[in-house]
């Protein structure tokens, strides 16, 4: 929750061309009616009126994307704990992942606490489990809202070491998956 995947993706839609700017003005003017400026580039994905209204993703969505040699589906799915079932059909369905990880302090951490801690797991955990166990191999970490963190190598190496004992934990080769920081409401380090 609020690590920025629906703003990634949608983020992403845009730089690549599969969203227009009419259609970007239009999502630009929803949010700020909704009371949630800044959230447009997730409203390209989040589309129910109760996801615009909370900022939060509740069903999947899916949309497709082209590149001059590729075709995909991108499925945005729940990080919420409230919308997990949902979010294990996104990744049921999926080939590869892009698991988004805030490196905005706090967020990051809460988020990858193992069940075993004091306390219940993190969602961020939760979904890298999940995203093991459905058979996902492939994955991207992408380190977000470096912005936010005055784009310190520091601070995208702790995020990288923390989230990488998660993932060799339940099976993946950190060796074999790239760590990008990115900042995704401003486009950054995501498409080029």
């Amino acid at each position: 929750v609020d690590h920025g995947k629906s703003t990634t993706v949608g983020r992403l839609l845009y730089d690549t061309g599969n969203i227009d700017e009419q259609t970007m003005r239009k999502l630009q003017d929803r949010a700020k009616e909704v009371g949630k400026p800044g959230f447009e580039f997730a409203f390209a994905m989040d589309t129910l009126e109760e996801e615009q209204k909370r900022g939060v993703t509740i069903d999947l969505s899916h949309k497709k994307f082209e590149t001059d040699k590729y075709y995909f589906t991108i499925i945005d799915a729940p990080g919420h704990r409230d919308f997990i079932k949902n979010m294990i059909t996104g990744t049921s369905q999926a080939d590869a992942a892009v698991l988004v990880i805030s490196a905005n302090k706090g967020e990051a951490e809460g988020g990858m606490k193992r069940p075993d801690e004091s306390g219940p797991g993190g969602q961020t955990y939760e979904h890298i489990f999940l995203a093991r166990t459905l058979g996902v191999a492939q994955m991207v970490v992408a380190i977000n809202k470096m912005d936010m963190t005055n784009y310190e190598q520091k601070r995208f190496e702790e995020v990288k070491n923390s989230s990488s004992q998660i993932l060799k934990g339940v099976g993946y080769d950190v060796t074999k998956l790239q760590f990008v920081p990115t900042a995704s409401y401003l486009g950054e380090n995501l498409t080029k």
